[in-house]
């Protein structure tokens, strides 16, 4: 079975599904992502805000206490980038970057 290395320059859906192999590593990767609690607080908290400052995600996890520094943001937001749960925008003025929930992510409305 592969692993991530196997999949780590793929970029889009598509070249995931062009084997089995890479279509189920995908749906893994989704599932993981979406059933974890902080990741599932993330994508709530993107979905509702519709773009969101990375800082400004930030402040809001240690607030609620789900996570206490940014390297746990970084991992939990890279697995969503991974999964294509959210997207990641760079402003070139600021040098700020935001996140927008995808339509995979917006799985999120659907959980209670």
């Amino acid at each position: 079975m592969p692993d991530e290395f196997d999949f780590k320059n793929y970029k889009s859906m598509e070249e995931y599904g062009q084997t089995l192999e890479g279509t189920k590593y995908l749906h893994d990767l989704y599932l993981k992502a979406v059933n974890h609690p902080v990741r599932r607080e993330i994508l709530e908290i993107v979905n509702k805000a519709k773009k969101i400052s990375k800082k400004e995600l930030l402040k809001v996890l240690i607030e609620k206490k789900l996570i206490k520094e940014e390297n746990q943001l970084v991992y939990n937001i890279d697995y969503l980038l991974k999964a294509f749960c959210i997207n990641s925008i760079k402003d070139d003025e600021s040098n700020e970057i935001f996140y927008e929930i995808t339509q995979s992510g917006k799985v999120i409305e659907y959980y209670e």
